[in-house]
């Protein structure tokens, strides 16, 4: 493009105005108006999105929106503040009341409507549970204490006590559920006014037997009523003595029942109440996922079912149905473990068809409180290669032992071929001052303070071997001091003057 047309533009466009306004007749632009660029025009834009007002709304017409704030926004019931009550501190209520003051119904009624269709997503949170997905752990101030290492004989014992107070646990619920069940009976019978218990109080009763203290508790200073007494809300002799038969001849045909049961499972401890570590929590009733659609009416069945409906939807291709069954956690607690790639190799296996090239990863796994486990998997895929380390690194975790929950006890010291890792113990306060990989391995297992260093080589798979041995075949003192003939003595307060955090 030429400099001077531009500028011959200009000139004509304030030729044409000047003689426009002339007021002659005949006066016509002498130069055609120009721009400077050669494309095309662009028409203006349109928005995607519909312009919807407030009037087609209905928020500017009090009556809609009382109605509305009525509808949506209704102030609690005396049941929900029960409820309430039930469920949340003192405290925790002010805040709510609090909160909801703060809060002006018309402001939200006006900014943001809720949706009614059937694809709305559902952001209720409980904030009461907590996803390890979302939510970081709660800190928790403990006095730090020496761990136990029982012996065989203790263990036995510790192990055999528990599990018969499970079994004893077990024994009392089922016979709380069988009275429950022959109540309901002979409520339907004869003793609708005999009984005072509803449907709903029998039917929780049935699920939770520990709801059963709530009635046997007696008040204190509450005297038990004279036996000639008489009252609307007492009953006469001859009712207590039919009440007592029909009760009587229900719960011995309960008790038929549940001495011809052959299944012991609703008795015995199940596998994931024996372990030490057990379930994390309660299942996630409302989260800020959206809700599921639900089956499709016409195929419902024709596809693929869920693995374990335990695991609401989180894992219907089964990845993680091994790994619960070898190490009987669930998929929450899976989830929850910290885990990380450390070394990736590529290595090449020469075949008569050309090189196959294939990824070997290293992975750890460590809960954060003294676990850690090490994995190792070679694949053609390294998505595959990093996902089946870090389940096998899962299910190799292995307790390390931990001076206060934040070191290590000592130094220790491990050699895998030219590869030597020194590790030592180091007072609170130090932090992590170790190489990167080794720093990963220490925050997966829980240790907070501690030094380490490679004077020899730092091959990357060499250095995690020699890590996680290192910390996994640390010497116990008290089989030092028993050795030795010596007594465990605490020298926390003589090395720290007592101010151990």
């Amino acid at each position: 493009m030429s400099v001077a047309r531009p500028v011959h533009s200009l000139l004509g466009r304030c030729i044409a105005s000047t003689r426009s306004r002339a007021g002659s007749p005949t006066a016509t632009s002498v130069v055609q108006c120009q721009q400077f660029h050669s494309s095309a025009p662009r028409s203006k834009r349109r928005s995607r999105f519909r312009n919807v007002k407030a009037e087609e709304m209905g928020l500017l017409n009090p009556s809609v929106l009382s109605k509305y704030r009525q509808e949506k926004f209704p102030d609690y019931t005396k049941e929900e503040l029960e409820l309430l009550k039930q469920k949340y501190t003192p405290e925790q209520l002010e805040a709510l009341r609090a909160g909801e003051e703060a809060i002006n119904t018309d402001d939200v009624i006006i900014q943001g409507r809720l949706r009614d269709d059937p694809y709305r997503p559902n952001y209720i949170e409980d904030f009461t549970v907590l996803d390890p997905r979302y939510d970081v752990k709660p800190k928790v101030d403990v006095t730090p204490k020496q761990p136990e290492w029982l012996s065989h004989n203790e263990w036995v014992d510790q192990y055999g006590s528990k599990m018969s107070q499970m079994t004893d646990t077990k024994t009392s619920h089922q016979l709380t559920r069988a009275m429950v069940r022959a109540l309901r009976r002979v409520k339907e019978s004869s003793g609708t006014e005999l009984i005072d218990l509803t449907e709903d109080e029998l039917k929780d009763l049935e699920n939770d037997p520990e709801l059963l203290k709530k009635y046997l508790i007696e008040e204190d200073g509450k005297q038990e009523p004279d036996a000639n007494a008489s009252g609307p809300d007492l009953l006469t002799r001859a009712q207590a003595m039919k009440l007592d038969e029909a009760v009587d001849a229900e719960w011995k045909k309960e008790l038929d029942k549940l001495s011809s049961m052959t299944d012991e499972s609703e008795v015995e401890p199940s596998n994931l109440e024996l372990l030490a570590d057990g379930p994390a929590g309660v299942n996630r009733a409302y989260s800020a996922e959206a809700a599921e659609l639900g089956k499709v009416p016409g195929v419902e069945g024709l596809y693929k079912s869920a693995a374990d409906p335990e695991d609401e939807g989180q894992d219907d291709g089964g990845h993680y149905q091994e790994i619960k069954r070898l190490t009987g956690m669930t998929l929450k607690d899976i989830q929850s473990i910290y885990r990380k790639v450390l070394v990736t190799r590529w290595v090449s296996n020469q075949t008569r068809l050309g090189k196959v090239r294939s990824t070997s990863v290293v992975a750890i796994a460590g809960n954060g409180n003294g676990r850690l486990g090490l994995g190792i998997a070679k694949s053609t895929e390294a998505g595959l290669a990093a996902e089946t380390a870090q389940l096998l690194a899962i299910r190799n975790m292995k307790p390390i032992r931990r001076y206060e929950n934040r070191t290590i006890f000592g130094n220790v010291k491990a050699k895998v071929s030219g590869t030597v890792v020194e590790l030592f113990s180091r007072p609170p306060g130090f932090g992590l001052r170790v190489p990167h990989r080794l720093f990963e391995m220490c925050r997966a297992a829980g240790i907070h303070d501690i030094h380490g260093r490679m004077p020899r080589s730092k091959n990357p798979m060499n250095s995690v071997k020699a890590t996680y041995e290192a910390l996994t075949s640390q010497a116990d003192p008290e089989e030092i001091a028993i050795g030795r003939g010596k007594k465990m003595v605490d020298v926390r307060k003589v090395y720290y003057g007592g101010a151990v955090y």
